[in-house]
């Protein structure tokens, strides 16, 4: 179990190895962390603002 505060929202969390974010928190501590809201939230906006959703994305395309 880690403790963390999002980076957005400043809410603490406590966080297990199930979260996603748990292996980046756990190598680095002074890394961010989002919790799901905020995360959810954000990729909204983006694809709001941007019109591209990320599943439209092919993704080997990020590596040519």
């Amino acid at each position: 179990m880690l403790h963390v505060t999002c980076f957005l929202c400043k809410k603490n969390y406590t966080i297990d190895h199930s979260d996603s974010q748990y292996q980046k928190i756990k190598r680095n501590p002074k890394a961010y962390y989002v919790c799901k809201k905020c995360n959810k939230s954000m990729k909204e906006e983006v694809q709001q603002k941007t019109g591209i959703n990320p599943d439209m994305i092919d993704k080997y395309d990020k590596y040519l």
